[in-house]
């Protein structure tokens, strides 16, 4: 078993839509977990050379190797809201393939596409992450991979090709496993835990995220509305705001502190 706490730090926010749905779909209030695994991937993939369309099957791997995950913010706030973009439009309209030089004009859209400046308090804007892996490796093609710091270091981006993130801290270590009233102040998958108490209430809202100890076919999930994981994730209003929660559950991980509810498989 092997923890690692990561500190990524953003320059003005992400944009991590849902997969499958409308091209004005909303955004999220924080990276959805599968996105940072996304990334984690992304960064093996290139190690390994393997391509883009192994290197989703890469995520499935460390999926599989998941005990915890969770996110909570340093010092900003995240406001989601909607603006317009100019994207190409692929389609077939009246028989005709666009984009199509024959008519730019047609070519393009318009919608308005979900994002979330992560507003900071002081400083750049940073978010920390708390992930539990059964293993320190995962096997890939008949190939070892370890799972180390140096991969968290190559992060760049957390979602769309405009969510540039700098990865400014990773520690590794050898988490305690621990079950009971714990007290956290990191997102938490809400379906198997007993919420006894919100500091406050208004700083726990609920997000719906594919579900990453069980990760397979996300546009297939969200269309269906299935393998879908309700988690409470914290929000800070002010800066140095105290916004933890009291929760009975059967499995969670600390180290120096912190604490992430894990997932009982």
């Amino acid at each position: 078993m092997i923890g690692f706490i990561v500190d990524t730090e953003f320059v003005w926010g992400f944009q991590a839509r849902i997969v499958g749905l409308s091209k004005t779909s909303p955004s999220f209030y924080y990276p959805p977990p599968t996105t940072f695994l996304g990334a984690l991937a992304e960064v093996i993939a290139k190690e390994k050379k393997t391509g883009e369309e192994e290197g989703r099957k890469i995520i499935a791997k460390l999926s599989e190797n998941l005990l915890a995950i969770g996110v909570k913010p340093v010092n900003c706030k995240p406001i989601k809201y909607e603006d317009l973009n100019r994207i190409i439009a692929v389609k077939i309209t009246s028989g005709v393939l666009y984009p199509n030089p024959i008519n730019l004009a047609k070519s393009f859209d318009s919608p308005a596409r979900g994002k979330t400046i992560l507003a900071s308090f002081q400083d750049s804007p940073k978010l920390r992450w708390f992930l539990v892996f059964k293993d320190d490796n995962i096997e890939f093609n008949g190939k070892r991979i370890e799972i180390e710091d140096d991969i968290f270091w190559k992060i760049h981006r957390l979602g769309s090709k405009e969510s540039i993130t700098s990865v400014t801290e990773v520690e590794s270590f050898e988490p305690k496993k621990i079950d009971g009233k714990i007290k956290t102040t990191y997102s938490f998958p809400a379906s198997n835990v007993e919420i006894i108490k919100e500091e406050t209430s208004r700083n726990w809202v609920y997000e719906v995220y594919i579900n990453p100890f069980n990760f397979s076919d996300p546009v297939k999930d969200y269309i269906e509305g299935k393998n879908l994981l309700p988690f409470k994730v914290p929000i800070l209003n002010i800066s140095k705001e105290e916004y933890h929660c009291w929760i009975e559950t059967k499995v969670a991980y600390k180290f120096d502190g912190e604490v992430v509810v894990g997932w009982s498989r």
